[in-house]
């Protein structure tokens, strides 16, 4: 699903941000990806998006060679990639049903079938009375579920998860945990990223271990 083959990631100032990372995550796995403040976790998720691209090495994922992805075929390799960020970035003036079915809209959906999909997966997030609500009438907690909810529409083969639970409390984060190891258990491969070690300790997954950018523990 994701292959790193001798990747380094370099910035302008000269810091090795990742440093000659070779590791495979494979089909269906649930992995976390964890290290301190600064160990290269964005930066892997990152690259893995194809946001960014190696100072040398090679990222393949779903088989592709990020490298050799024309401009126009981007779009469609990210159509079964989502993310799920600390911060939400849901549109304040847009409906929940408006927010997670951007993706939908764009891809020429009728209404009745974003509606039938928006009920479907809000109800796997346990908001499915909550579709005509704006994000400002959410709690926290919430408004996470919701940009869940987003990322699973399209029915991603692979989640990246960017410290999804940082601005959460200790139950909802083991909540919004609960509900990525769901998703894995229906074949989706998820990666989350996280310094929370009471996290990692309380699920089951694989854990990978950056440091100063480079590979402590692959978790195999």
């Amino acid at each position: 699903m994701i292959r790193f083959y001798h990747v380094t990631k370099i910035y302008k100032s000269k810091n090795y941000a990742l440093q000659d990372i070779t590791i495979t995550i494979h089909p269906r796995e649930f992995c976390f990806l964890t290290g301190p403040s600064g160990a290269g976790k964005s930066t892997f998720l990152k690259l893995a998006l194809g946001e960014e691209t190696p100072t040398s090495g090679q990222v393949l994922v779903t088989g592709r060679n990020l490298q050799t992805i024309t401009h126009s075929e981007f779009p469609y390799f990210r159509r079964k990639i989502a993310t799920v960020f600390q911060d939400f970035r849901l549109i304040p003036t847009r409906t929940v049903f408006e927010n997670i079915t951007i993706l939908l809209t764009l891809q020429g959906y009728s209404q009745s079938e974003m509606r039938k999909r928006a009920f479907d997966t809000l109800r796997l997030v346990g908001l499915q009375s909550r579709m005509e609500a704006f994000p400002e009438e959410l709690s926290g907690g919430e408004q996470q579920r919701v940009a869940i909810a987003r990322a699973l529409i399209s029915k991603p083969h692979l989640l990246l998860a960017d410290e999804p639970t940082g601005n959460l409390d200790p139950e909802l984060a083991h909540e919004i945990m609960r509900i990525f190891q769901e998703i894995n258990a229906t074949g989706t491969t998820v990666v989350v990223a996280t310094h929370d070690k009471s996290l990692i300790t309380a699920f089951s997954g694989r854990v990978i271990v950056l440091a100063k950018g480079k590979l402590i523990d692959s978790g195999e």
